[in-house]
């Protein structure tokens, strides 16, 4: 069997990262760096006003895997409070996106790559294909991929905040491996999670590996992937032997 391509998820795979969105005391930054643009909100209100927006999109979107876009939540939650607002044009500038950036910031205690990530990667880029499918935002993994020196080895990243639905529906699957131009014979996917990467993977007729980091659903009665391994550079022995046969 030939593969052509290697596609992974980021987080809790790639990329080792602690981040706790409930936690007040980022509300209360947030909070006091808007009052300089004239937004007047309390940290208990931004706060509110964040999840309630969240759960939101979740409970009208017509997905059955609905992803959240955390730049419409800062949007409206600009748009809403401006009475008094004296920042950038919010439909012109790059604010929002910025908001969204230092939310991620503040909110993330821990992020960093796993073990012989970078090296792996490397050595499997010009060989194969690369691409990434992650639940995450846009200004969560593009610039998280980029400041951890990964982005590079990268053909095709899909974030599912760009399409509204999450893993493991496989339109982000398919998504990728359309862009990548392979067929998913000819791909291999390595997650964390059971559920959201090994059954969206295997469903888009994907060979899949299941990472066993310390995050994500292990259980493999959800469905059972083709390979488990414990470290990213078990990668090759995968690889190899899916090339015999």
């Amino acid at each position: 069997m030939e593969i052509k391509a290697v596609i992974s998820d980021i987080y809790t795979t790639l990329i080792d990262i602690k981040t706790n969105e409930k936690d007040s005391t980022p509300y209360k930054q947030l909070a006091s760096y808007l009052k300089y643009h004239g937004i007047y909100l309390s940290a208990d209100e931004l706060k509110w006003f964040f999840f309630e927006k969240k759960a939101l999109q979740k409970r009208y979107s017509d997905h059955e895997y609905p992803e959240v876009d955390y730049r419409r939540i800062w949007y409206e939650i600009l748009k809403e409070n401006q009475y008094d607002y004296t920042g950038p044009d919010i439909n012109n500038s790059s604010i929002v996106s910025d908001l969204v950036k230092l939310h991620r910031a503040l909110t993330t205690e821990k992020i960093k790559l796993y073990k012989e990530v970078y090296k792996t990667l490397d050595s499997l880029k010009g060989r194969y294909r690369m691409g990434i499918v992650s639940d995450s935002q846009i200004d969560h993994a593009y610039p998280e991929l980029k400041m951890l020196g990964i982005n590079r080895f990268f053909d095709i990243i899909i974030v599912s905040a760009e399409f509204g639905f999450r893993k493991p529906d496989i339109r982000l699957f398919t998504e990728c491996l359309g862009r990548l131009s392979v067929k998913p014979s000819e791909s291999v996917y390595i997650g964390n999670d059971t559920f959201r990467d090994i059954k969206g993977a295997k469903n888009a007729g994907m060979k899949t590996i299941l990472i066993m980091t310390r995050h994500g659903d292990k259980d493999i009665t959800i469905d059972k992937p083709d390979y488990i391994i414990d470290r990213i550079d078990e990668i090759y022995d995968v690889l190899n032997d899916l090339s015999y046969r």
